[in-house]
């Protein structure tokens, strides 16, 4: 057997390893279906919305804030301009004006994780939150935050379902399954207390915890990864309610989607280069003995894989091409139908593995589905193993080299 087929056989195994130990979490603690009830007692909460250049819907997000069912005089709502260039400002200071929950702020551009720092020692709320420009809430997110913040007195920060908002073509269509994949993902990594990423749409934490451990990073462009990486670090509780619902915005052109999702690797390469203190050590719980440790193997084995299969296609090509410029002879192969037979079927451990991790991966898309109520049809699940298969490796290999050479990504508002 070719030595680095040995590696794909490693790389498959360890996939499956994985998907197998995530429904095992899963299905040790199920989570509960929405319920009816309202919280005991309203806290105050503040949501600050950091905007870039986000004239086309910060007004629309604003607003799905504001229809949340919530008590109007327990919400108060922060929009921080960090230094727009187009209308942002002007649409902040009119719904400043139009609605007493609003308030604007407008600063010199220093990122996003600046905004977010503006806006905290201005805010009043016992919870507090941040919303990106590009995202809009169901209209009981909120109200289920606060449950489970409720049920949950020992959780620092909580994260919601995440959905693709109003998906059109085949990109956003494979994302919409990425996303719902990662319901179920996140929902089992809450099993385990192990979450490792508090995501700008709709993530709340509790006023105590930027006392407790400061506030924001610039973190490589990924200040919700940094953030959470540090709250396990000082042993603070992340949560998941599954049923508090926000759609966001997802890059709908290939060169957006390598952008963002570039600046997600690296940040996730760079953030674990400097919390390397966290891997394998038994006093971070499950997020550092196996959810890391994990992470980081997957993401090589994915970069071994793509260039293993790579490497098998252009030699075979070359060797093709050798062989008809040596006899000046092309022949395509061929085979009637009416000889193919089951015999033919290639029935190797790789293509059973292969199947089986594919149809894990289908049954966990259903599942997060099924958990955060998402609707979409077989052209979203054909788009996702049609295309992320082939895309992902481009933005993994961009990582690693943007890593690799201490390159900084690029933060680009057009695509979070």
């Amino acid at each position: 057997m070719d030595l680095g087929l040995y590696g794909i056989y490693a790389c498959l195994f360890l996939g499956l390893y994985f998907e197998v130990f995530l429904f095992i979490s899963f299905f040790e603690k199920v989570p509960p279906v929405k319920n009816s009830t309202h919280p005991k007692r309203y806290p105050g909460v503040s949501i600050i919305v950091p905007c870039f250049n986000e004239e086309k819907t910060l007004a629309g997000t604003v607003e799905s804030l504001l229809a949340m069912e919530y008590p109007k005089d327990k919400l108060e709502i922060l929009i921080v301009d960090d230094g727009s260039k187009d209308n942002t400002r002007h649409i902040g200071e009119g719904l400043a004006k139009t609605h007493p929950q609003v308030q604007f702020f407008s600063k010199e551009n220093g990122g996003k994780w600046t905004a977010l720092n503006f806006g905290i020692p201005l805010s009043h709320g016992e919870l507090v939150g941040c919303l990106d420009a590009d995202s809009f809430v169901a209209q009981d997110a909120l109200l289920e935050v606060v449950k489970k913040f409720e049920d949950s007195p020992k959780a620092d920060a909580m994260v919601p379902a995440m959905k693709v908002l109003g998906p059109k073509n085949l990109l956003e269509l494979m994302q919409s399954a990425e996303y719902t994949f990662g319901i179920f993902v996140k929902k089992t990594f809450d099993n385990l207390a192990a979450i490792s990423v508090l995501p700008g749409p709709f993530s709340i934490y509790r006023r105590g915890v930027f006392d407790k451990i400061g506030l924001f990073k610039h973190a490589h462009n990924t200040e919700d990864m940094e953030m959470a990486f540090r709250m396990h670090a000082n042993h603070l509780h992340i949560e998941n309610a599954h049923t508090a619902v926000v759609y966001t915005k997802v890059p709908n052109t290939l060169r957006k989607l390598l952008k963002q999702r570039t600046r997600w690797s690296q940040g996730f390469l760079q953030n674990s280069s400097d919390y390397s203190h966290l891997y394998f050590n038994p006093k971070f719980g499950d997020f550092g003995v196996l959810v890391l440790p994990f992470g980081l193997a997957l993401f090589l084995g994915a970069l071994y894989s793509t260039g293993y299969l790579l490497y098998r296609v252009l030699s075979t090509l070359i060797t093709k091409g050798l062989d008809v410029w040596a006899s000046g002879v092309f022949v395509w192969p061929t085979m009637s139908l009416e000889h193919l037979s089951w015999f033919y079927l290639n029935t190797s451990m790789l293509t059973f593995l292969i199947i089986i991790t594919v149809g894990m991966t289908f049954i966990a898309i259903l599942i997060g589905r099924k958990i955060a109520g998402a609707h979409f049809g077989v052209g979203t699940l054909l788009s996702y193993f049609m295309l992320y298969g082939f895309i992902a490796p481009l933005w993994l290999a961009r990582a690693a080299w943007g890593t690799l050479w201490s390159k900084e990504t690029v933060w680009d508002s057009s695509h979070k």
